[in-house]
């Protein structure tokens, strides 16, 4: 297993490549997952392949189509609150944004305190909440999307287009053990249908998230 987490970090860093690019400016963006080829319905299967091939190595029987759909409601219309850069800083490189620059997730800043020892960033747990959150590009400000218990964690955003995002996560049933989730949320509208995966995969849940906090040079002590 621990030659399978170093096959999969790499790959992990191998993979994101391209959304670093983009992901270090709001200037370069993704193109819209949502088109004539992938269709609507194929979201769930195209927005996250190197986690679910993750998923997979854990669990051979995972697959996509196992993500049910379990709630659909309006997300809250928290207020508004300026961006702190400070902040923000160590996790510019994780922050997701949409195809026309103008919104950006952030699922880290909130969730997680950084130290810099020498030349590398590192990071502790902070609030034991989790806080995704939505920035607002031109107005300088961020909203919160989502707000959960320390049972849950987030791994990635991705934009299906410049108004829909969808959250990769999971509920943590134990320290080897998780339940995968998806959140799809409309920005326009405040829409959330929150889609959980029909089984539990072994797998911790930190080693998921050290892979991706170090694709945006951030690391556990």
């Amino acid at each position: 297993m621990e030659k399978w987490i170093i096959v999969f970090i790499t790959g992990f860093f191998i993979g994101c490549a391209d959304n670093d690019a983009t992901q270090n400016t709001p200037k370069n963006t993704t193109d819209s997952l949502i088109t004539e080829e992938t269709g609507v319905d194929n979201w769930k299967h195209n927005s996250f392949k190197e986690l679910y091939d993750f998923y997979s190595v854990n669990d051979s029987s995972f697959n996509t189509d196992s993500f049910v759909l379990v709630q659909q409601s309006v997300f809250e219309n928290y207020p508004a609150e300026p961006n702190d850069l400070n902040k923000l800083q160590p996790f510019h490189k994780l922050i997701s944004y949409n195809t026309d620059s103008t919104y950006g997730v952030d699922l880290f800043s909130y969730n997680y305190l950084t130290d810099k020892i020498g030349e590398r960033t590192y990071v502790q747990g902070g609030e034991p909440d989790m806080e995704a959150s939505l920035i607002d590009v031109n107005k300088k400000e961020k909203k919160r999307l989502l707000y959960l218990g320390p049972s849950y964690i987030f791994f990635e955003a991705r934009w299906l287009n410049k108004n829909d995002i969808v959250i990769a996560g999971a509920e943590i049933v134990s320290e080897n053990k998780i339940t995968p989730l998806l959140w799809k949320i409309t920005i326009s509208g405040r829409a959330l249908e929150l889609y959980s995966y029909s089984g539990i995969i072994e797998s911790n849940a930190s080693t998921i998230l050290a892979a991706r906090l170090a694709n945006g040079g951030l690391f556990f002590k």
